[in-house]
């Protein structure tokens, strides 16, 4: 009777593995059918232009993605499967540390924990999006969790007295700094840290030795390309992301800030995973591994969430700013999900998400298929058209210089022509200002990408810095018989910076 049931059981295990092991390859099959058919995204654009004016930082972001992009177009060239690249070995990476994890915590089924936890990790919405297209997040995703794994690691050995436990630290210290050298908000994986030095009385101890103390310094000193840069620029990206980018409504507190923050937090982590981590959060570790990667990870996930929520009161703060809070929890949840309605519930939610996520930027934009409109995804469809008819335009009235009103569009239209040197021509502040502060533009004609109304504060700006604008080209993007775009061209004559 037992071997029946032993028997049994091992078919179910070996159909729930099949099982999850196809839902990983249809997730990772909606990701290459976006790479392939979706045009690139306004800032996928844009941190592609960083890479090709490398600098020690940037005004929006720390450096290391455009570092890795100039490497990459050295590599494959100016190629949209060029620019995603990247996320696809930062998700090697992410699997590669959750295997890891699969034999610590499940050493008696780490396969299927394995697929459990990719399946888990694929299906939220908000891991899945922001780690397809090539945003610097996919970058601080596998680092964050990296510096994790090695932080959680050097608690085991050292807690166990296990030899080499220090090096973990410092490995631990590297792949923070480059974190946040990835994007600021890395630090909250720092503070992480520095939470669980202070609960774990074994961890207590090391703070009166210099340790962690030179581990923190190399952390620091690894952010020295964009302490360096702000200074070099008086502080603009500090003084962007915590005072300039809030306009005047800062200051004022706005509880509708903070609901809107936690909905689209909850919504697009995935709401079915609320309760396997109230689960971990209530829950006693079966295994020593476990409660140390437990005490940190619930650390990072309280002190970035808190802190975020305190941000969004008075300024507003973005559900994704909020990623690492969830990063290390991903692997821990697999044990908290072992009612398969619930993790089916998880992973449905999760296909439809990542179907209409694809579908909306490959096909057509899902709000006008609904009746709306979707002028932030539309504005990302048909950029080697609009490229055409540029250098239709170009070809008929020559002008010395291309560009667009826009950071966003201005990146888009020169990735398309294939140039790193199209001019971003309005008042919009961006990391285009100082890549033509010192340019000779003055005098010189510009054939303009524009898709402003005329009354707008755009197109005055425009016909204030020309001697003479006018208007040499429209037309619409469509899709299926749809117009999902206007554009127009405008030639500007004699630039007055």
């Amino acid at each position: 009777m037992s071997l029946e049931v032993t028997a049994s059981r091992w078919r179910r295990l070996r159909g729930e593995l099949s099982a999850l092991q196809v839902l990983v390859v249809v997730f990772l099959a909606l990701r290459l059918y976006f790479d392939l058919n979706a045009d690139l995204l306004g800032d996928e654009s844009y941190y592609w232009m960083w890479g090709q004016h490398l600098g020690w930082s940037y005004f929006d972001h720390p450096p290391l993605h455009a570092w890795l992009l100039r490497a990459v177009s050295l590599l494959t060239g100016w190629d949209r499967l060029g620019v995603r690249l990247l996320t696809w070995v930062t998700l090697v990476g992410v699997f590669g540390i959750f295997w890891s994890w699969a034999k610590r915590l499940a050493p008696d089924d780490s396969q299927l924990w394995f697929w459990r936890a990719a399946a888990i990790y694929l299906a939220s919405p908000l891991f899945f999006a922001m780690t397809t297209v090539a945003y610097n997040d996919h970058l601080l995703v596998v680092l964050s969790l990296l510096a994790v794994h090695c932080f959680v690691v050097f608690t085991d050995r050292h807690e166990t007295g296990a030899p080499q436990a220090l090096r973990w630290l410092y490995f631990a210290a590297m792949a923070l700094g480059l974190a946040m050298l990835s994007k600021y908000n890395g630090i909250f994986v720092g503070l992480g840290f520095a939470a669980t030095f202070v609960l774990r009385p074994k961890l207590r101890e090391l703070l009166c030795t210099p340790h962690p103390w030179l581990a923190a310094a190399l952390a620091l000193v690894m952010q020295a390309p964009v302490i360096w840069w702000n200074l070099s620029e008086g502080l603009a990206s500090y003084r962007y992301h915590l005072d300039d980018r809030w306009g005047s409504g800062a200051g004022h507190i706005n509880v509708m800030h903070a609901v809107t923050f936690v909905l689209f937090s909850v919504v697009l982590w995935s709401p079915v995973l609320l309760w396997p981590l109230l689960r971990l959060i209530r829950s006693t570790p079966t295994l020593d591994f476990e409660a140390r990667a437990r005490t940190l990870t619930l650390a990072t996930f309280a002190i970035s969430t808190v802190c975020l929520l305190l941000i969004s009161l008075p300024l507003g703060a973005y559900f994704y700013w909020n990623i690492v809070a969830f990063v290390g929890l991903m692997p821990l949840l697999v044990r908290f999900m072992d009612n398969a309605i619930v993790r089916w519930m998880h992973f449905v939610f999760g296909l439809a998400c990542a179907a209409a996520l694809v579908f909306t930027f490959t096909t057509l934009p899902l709000g006008i298929v609904l009746g709306g409109s979707d002028n932030g995804t539309a504005i990302n469809y048909g950029w080697d058209e609009i490229a055409g008819h540029v250098r239709l335009a170009e070809a008929s009235n020559p002008t010395d210089m291309i560009g667009a009103t826009r950071y966003s569009t201005t990146s888009q239209l020169g990735f398309a022509l294939g140039i790193a040197d199209a001019v971003k021509l309005s008042p919009e502040h961006s990391q285009y200002d100082y890549w033509q502060a010192n340019l000779p533009l003055a005098g010189k004609s510009a054939m303009i990408l524009v898709d402003e109304a005329d009354s707008s504060p755009v197109l005055d700006w425009l016909r204030t810095h020309f001697t003479t604008l006018s208007q040499v080209d429209s037309f619409d993007i469509t899709r299926q018989g749809r117009r999902l775009y206007s554009w127009r061209l405008f030639r500007g004559d004699e630039f007055k910076p």
